[in-house]
């Protein structure tokens, strides 16, 4: 027996034997490694069954089924799942085979196994192998060793024409389009025979009959004896992406929306004028580049939609390149910003006529769905080499200077110079840290003031408005007047506001906590918050975040959000004021001063503006003209508040026509709310007693 293992220790198959209760009495060394039994487990001492390399299930099934079919017809082959010692499950195609004694009696079994995990993995492959082939959007051929073709894709139909009948058995001669001489040929089949591989550009035929280039790489497959057996060819149909490379090309350096050289076209032409320069002489025309906002792009998106803002960009386009498209070259670099490169003036001169036609061109009213539209155009300029002497070193100073022109107030045109250029980047640098400070839980330095509001006639408290103070880390106390309009240009605005009604939620229910009666507090909404389509929900959440009620809140807005009276945003104040928040018109007397608007808006209290307050001691007219104004709130039932009070005489002449409340320097300037507070503490009785 010894030898019999020996020999079958040194095939590859699985053999092993049972007796008749399934218990194993030998397993060869590649059963062994193949069920994780140990070389030197002795069967003897240690037995081990069938039913402990297998499942519940697949025992059951070997048991009941596979056992007793071997009994009877004297054999089985199948595939068994076997579960080895580590766990591990491994398919086995298996054939069993009876061990009779003398008498005919069964007293074992025999099993001859091979391990199917290696040939399960190459038909995966082959399967893998074959989707690729299937779904690859290349054309493939296989032929035989004599060139005849066994196997096409249907990438290969879909390029030429042919189905996969109409090829099979056919050489790859019959997609010839006799462009190419023979020895075109023998220098494609010297090179498969010298290196086994090919590739370069053919012109074939289509069943069709059409003509088109290809790129064809061509490989011979060998055996282990390195004879071919066989040629694989793969192509594309290089025609259509020549065509598309053009169109690619195209679109690459050509803005689609309104046709000019976008950025990279730009700066390839820049760099380009610019070397070119550098070997002439100085006498040449100056070379200078024109950045040019087209204008406040931001109130056409919001009104008419981006498509209305696309088609004011493309009309502008479509005019500038019109009136000035022959002595200047157009791009847009992004957005609403064009850029010109001047090449043929002599001087500084020549170019500010340039920017001032531009500017003079795009201030002409356009009309987008019947209405006129005009723009504020600005333009800056900068002149190689005294500005930069590379594409985008002049192209930032360009851009600086534009700035600065938006800045001055649009309708105009800047050169650059380095001092505009540092003023600018510390306008960036605080546009920045106003960013970060919204978005800081602490604000960075910016904190609520509170300017009371009181009875003229008894001075008692009645209210408060909250106005917002920076004190900036570096630089001290920021006005608002500077960091305001900073907000509003670089559109942080709508978040400032946002922290400034958080913020003073905030104030609110840390006070009601600790004092009852508490004042109604005014907030300040910009205009271009009233355009946020979130409005009355998010004030709602935030209030209610802070176990706050709408009534506790007062939100003002100027007359200048009202001018065009959008549909939208009497939509807001209304779901505002139905929301249960108090609306008041901030600066009434500054704008329009409209009396449709305060029969239009859904306003509680309108607040004359300090202007009108500091003309009453000395224009009899200003102090008639309030009065009826006052006199015309009342009777519309809204709440008056005269803003700017400053001396007795004008809070005696308020009073004298009829004006209750006010706010002003002659009873309080804004305070911290830490002190407003305390102030409101010390009144003692609370507030409006």
């Amino acid at each position: 027996m010894d030898r019999q293992q020996q020999f079958l220790d040194l095939t590859g198959d699985f053999i092993a034997s049972v007796d008749k209760h399934y218990r194993i009495e030998f397993i060869n060394r590649s059963g062994r490694e193949l069920l994780g039994i140990d070389q030197e487990h002795d069967l003897s001492v240690l037995p081990l069954h069938v039913s402990d390399f297998h499942t519940e299930s697949t025992w059951q099934q070997l048991s009941r089924e596979i056992f007793p079919q071997v009994l009877e017809c004297g054999y089985w082959s199948g595939v068994v799942n076997f579960r080895t010692l580590p766990g591990d499950e491994v398919p086995v195609s298996l054939r069993i085979l009876p061990h009779l004694d003398e008498q005919g009696q069964v007293t074992g079994l025999t099993g001859i196994g091979q391990d199917q995990r290696l040939k399960r993995a190459f038909q995966t492959q082959e399967a893998m192998a074959e989707r690729i082939l299937d779904s690859t959007i290349e054309g493939i051929i296989v032929t035989d060793a004599g060139a005849r073709i066994e196997r096409v894709n249907p990438a290969f139909t879909q390029i030429t024409g042919y189905t996969a009948a109409e090829v099979l058995g056919q050489t790859p001669k019959l997609l010839r389009s006799n462009h190419h001489e023979q020895p075109f040929y023998d220098a494609m089949n010297a090179s498969l025979r010298r290196h086994g591989s090919w590739q370069g550009e053919v012109w074939n035929r289509r069943k069709s009959g059409e003509v088109y280039l290809q790129w064809m790489s061509v490989s011979a497959l060998k055996d282990d004896n390195g004879a071919v057996t066989n040629f694989v060819s793969i192509f594309h149909d290089l025609t259509e992406m020549r065509a598309k490379e053009a169109q690619i090309e195209e679109l690459a350096f050509t803005d689609p929306l309104t046709g000019m050289g976008n950025r990279y076209k730009l700066m390839q032409t820049l760099a380009q004028l610019l070397r070119r320069d550098r070997k002439t002489s100085r006498d040449s025309a100056l070379i200078a580049l024109m950045c040019i906002d087209i204008g406040q792009l931001s109130p056409i998106n919001d009104r008419f939609g981006m498509r209305g803002g696309d088609q004011l960009i493309k009309l502008q386009a479509e005019r500038l390149q019109q009136h000035l498209g022959d002595r200047l070259s157009f791009f847009r670099l992004t957005g609403d910003e064009l850029v010109a490169i001047l090449n043929d003036t002599h001087d500084l001169t020549g170019m500010a006529r340039y920017a001032n036609e531009c500017i003079g061109q795009l201030q002409v009213p356009l009309y987008l769905e019947g209405e006129a539209i005009r723009l504020s155009p600005s333009a800056g300029l900068a002149v190689f080499p005294k500005d930069g002497d590379d594409a985008d070193t002049l192209l930032a100073c360009a851009q600086t200077a534009m700035i600065a022109a938006k800045q001055a107030g649009r309708d105009s045109y800047r050169f650059y110079d380095e001092a505009l250029s540092n003023e600018l980047r510390q306008r960036l640098m605080l546009e920045q840290q106003l960013r970060l400070a919204i978005q800081h839980e602490t604000g960075l330095g910016l904190e609520l003031y509170l300017q009371p509001k009181v009875n003229i006639i008894d001075r008692a408290l009645v209210g408060a408005e909250v106005l917002l103070r920076w004190q900036h880390p570096e630089k001290g106390m920021i006005s608002p007047g500077e960091f305001i309009p900073l907000a509003e240009e670089s559109r942080l605005i709508v978040a400032l506001d946002r922290w400034v009604f958080s913020q003073s939620c905030a104030l609110l229910q840390q006070w009601q906590s600790l004092l009852p009666g508490l004042p109604r507090l005014s907030v300040n909404l910009s205009a271009r918050q009233l355009q946020e389509p979130d409005l009355v929900d998010w004030c709602l959440h935030t209030i209610a975040q802070y176990g706050l009620e709408a009534q506790q809140l007062e939100l003002e807005v100027t007359e200048t959000a009202f001018i065009n009276l959008a549909d939208d945003v009497l939509r807001q104040l209304a779901g505002l004021r139905e929301a249960g928040f108090s609306l008041a018109l901030d600066d009434f007397g500054t704008g329009y001063s409209s009396l449709t608007y305060l029969r239009r808006l859904p306003l509680d209290v309108v607040k004359i503006d300090r202007s009108f307050v500091a003309d009453l001691c000395t224009d009899a007219r200003a102090a008639t003209l309030l009065k009826g104004m006052i006199q015309l709130l009342s009777e519309l039932e809204f709440g008056v508040v005269a803003e700017g009070i400053e001396t007795d005489e004008q809070a005696r002449l308020l009073q004298g026509i009829g004006c209750k409340t006010g706010q002003g320097f002659l009873f309080y300037r804004p305070m911290p709310a830490s002190e407003f507070i305390q102030l409101y503490i010390e009144a003692g009785t609370g507030f409006g007693h």
